[in-house]
């Protein structure tokens, strides 16, 4: 066979416009020298009738700033997809010209984006977690539009159906915790069923740093890829105080009669105007050390469970606790004046959306259970 070379990226968020970045001419050359560049489109754009309470929506420049660096495929299953409503994911993807997958209609968020290149037929399913919006979480309500869902019982059908149609099939899942850099075990269990009934490789994003890698039956697991660019503030000042945020990896693909062959890039966004090839030792050891812990159990579980309980303390407990705890007299004065509060100002005081996004969120409610157990 003919080889193919493909280009997989992290995260893509730029609130500013792109013209800021200036990619470095290394990265341009290796993005050239693939047949097929794929990444996450994190954040859609904001529509005509702008979304008042939208936080997150990148420049309209984004799709074209890609696309002239050669990127030809936007996986949009993500948390953000549909953070401006409807509106902005069919403006988002209107602007990436069709080259988007993982989200739309019911079926058309579940369809396996299949591609023929140099005469090898290559399939992509994207996947998020139940975020707070946008994604087929219920599994009674198929209407209107939305992100496939990762844990949809059809998801493991559709992978044996699509790999009987390509040769190679990709699942790229977003999913996982944010901000720590080895993923949770019910992620690395979930990712082996990809692989289980099909894929042939499985490369992932949602945390926002990489996670590292594994081989599993043969095939490669990339937990999360990290940040590929990403800036959600209206300037390029802003620096986010966020273990590995500006350092992501990239993964080249290449296919050929030898089978399925991995290069890993360190790639870096230098203070929000630069993205580059990252040659800093460092990066190699830090992805070293990552992967030998995903080897060794011992090693795995000593690093993983002081950042869960971590976690567990800052984040999901104080929500559990919120609703069921009982409520001491500081607690107590300070609910008496938010309801009074609300009641003079006509708005409601109570409101169980933490518990809800805890309580759907998969990974988020496996770390609460880790941190229980241990």
């Amino acid at each position: 066979m003919k080889e193919v070379k493909l280009f997989f990226a992290g995260d893509f968020c730029s609130k500013p416009s792109t013209s800021h970045i200036a990619v470095s001419d290394r990265l341009r050359q290796m993005l050239a020298g693939c047949d097929l560049r794929i990444c996450n489109f994190e954040v859609p754009l904001m529509p005509e009738q702008r979304v008042a309470n939208a936080v997150f929506y990148q420049h309209d420049d984004a799709p074209e700033f890609l696309q002239s660096l050669g990127f030809d495929l936007f996986a949009l299953a993500n948390n953000h997809a549909f953070d401006c409503g409807d509106a902005g994911f069919l403006k988002t993807a209107a602007a990436l010209n069709g080259k988007s997958f993982g989200a739309g209609s019911y079926d058309e968020a579940y369809r396996v984006k299949v591609v023929e290149m140099n005469g090898v037929r290559l399939g992509f399913l994207a996947l998020s977690y139940a975020a707070k919006q946008g994604v087929f979480d219920d599994v009674s309500a198929h209407d209107g539009l939305g992100c496939a869902y990762i844990n949809d019982l059809r998801v493991n059908h559709d992978i044996m159906a699509a790999k009987q149609q390509v040769d190679y099939l990709f699942v790229l899942p977003h999913d996982g915790i944010e901000y720590i850099d080895v993923p949770l075990p019910e992620t690395r269990a979930r990712y082996r069923d990809f692989i289980d009934y099909g894929a042939d490789a499985v490369i992932g994003t949602h945390p926002h740093c990489p996670q590292g890698w594994e081989t599993y039956k043969g095939k490669t697991i990339f937990y999360s890829l990290g940040n590929f660019f990403f800036n959600s503030k209206n300037t390029t000042d802003f620096h986010a105080d966020k273990p590995h945020w500006y350092e992501g990896i990239c993964v080249v693909c290449t296919l050929s009669d030898d089978g399925m062959n991995f290069e890993i890039v360190n790639t870096r966004n230098r203070d929000n105007v630069g993205l580059d090839i990252d040659g800093d030792a460092a990066r190699d050891e830090h992805n070293k050390l990552i992967c030998d812990y995903l080897q060794d159990k011992k090693k795995y579980w000593d690093y993983l469970i002081p950042v869960v309980d971590r976690l567990a303390r800052e984040q999901e407990f104080p929500i559990v606790e919120r609703f069921y705890a009982k409520n001491s007299l500081k607690s107590l004065v300070k609910i008496v004046l938010k309801r009074t509060k609300a009641f003079l100002t006509g708005r409601s005081a109570e409101s169980t959306e933490g518990l809800l996004m805890l309580a759907k969120n998969d990974a988020r409610r496996s770390l609460l259970i880790q941190s229980l157990k241990h």
